[in-house]
């Protein structure tokens, strides 16, 4: 008996530590999301993702949810609603009553084409390699005599480093992204949670709301919205 339990233990062992690989071989952070969204179109991913729900209401008053329902592939930068919190409520409701500049400011989040985080990051690193060559070659040549002044412009920032890419939004308008040890950023937005796929392109996650240059958020002079005033009333200040 001793002998047949100690010919079965190695049996034992080996199956929990296979049992073990396979659990710990699965990550745990954005898989369960990929497989949810997997069969989804990312209008609906967005809609089901409970850190967009104000990203998601303002893609349906803006009328962008049967755009991202179909055709693409998009990728879609999309403000978590804290980064909508920090808009401030009267900011968001009265954009949400600009149907206009709601659509621009929604529509810079998102880029024809399909680009994951490693695409950006070698998108970034080709467009490095680019710029530093040619700025290297047309400096040599043209500015070599800039002396201590060109030494300063350095220290201050003044050369480009050529260490972000370009892409085009659906607003018409560009957006800088740059990737630096790991971490992703568009414009003065982070990527807090990045390669959400579905059907029809990818979603990152990012802690500002972005706004073009072309929309002005202040508020509008003479007119206010309150929150009692819902999403499709304004007020007029009384001066």
């Amino acid at each position: 008996m001793c002998i047949l339990v100690l010919l079965a233990m190695p049996f034992g062992v080996t199956a929990a530590v296979v049992g073990d690989e396979n659990a710990t071989t699965t990550p745990g952070n954005l898989t369960g999301q990929d497989n949810e969204t997997a069969n989804m179109t990312v209008a609906t991913a967005i809609e089901q993702d409970q850190n967009l729900t104000r990203f998601a209401e303002a893609m349906d008053v803006a009328g962008l949810f049967d755009t991202l329902n179909s055709g693409g592939p998009y990728t879609v930068f999309a403000p978590s609603d804290e980064a909508f919190d920090a808009l401030g409520n009267d900011t968001v409701l009265r954009l949400m009553t600009e149907p206009e500049n709601l659509t621009l400011v929604l529509q810079y989040h998102v880029v024809e084409g399909e680009y994951t985080v490693a695409d950006l990051t070698n998108m970034t690193e080709n467009q490095t390699g680019n710029e530093t060559g040619n700025e290297t070659g047309n400096q040599t040549g043209n500015e070599s005599d800039g002396g201590v002044l060109d030494i300063f412009g350095g220290l201050l920032g003044g050369n480009e480093t050529g260490n972000e890419t370009t892409l085009t939004t659906l607003s018409g308008e560009s957006l800088n992204v740059s990737v630096s040890d790991g971490e992703v950023m568009v414009e003065n937005a982070t990527v807090t949670e990045a390669d959400t796929n579905a059907t029809n392109g990818v979603i990152h996650v990012i802690d500002r709301v972005l706004v073009p240059e072309s929309v002005n958020l202040t508020a509008a002079e003479n007119q206010t919205v309150t929150p009692e005033a819902g999403l499709n009333e304004t007020v007029s200040n009384v001066q």
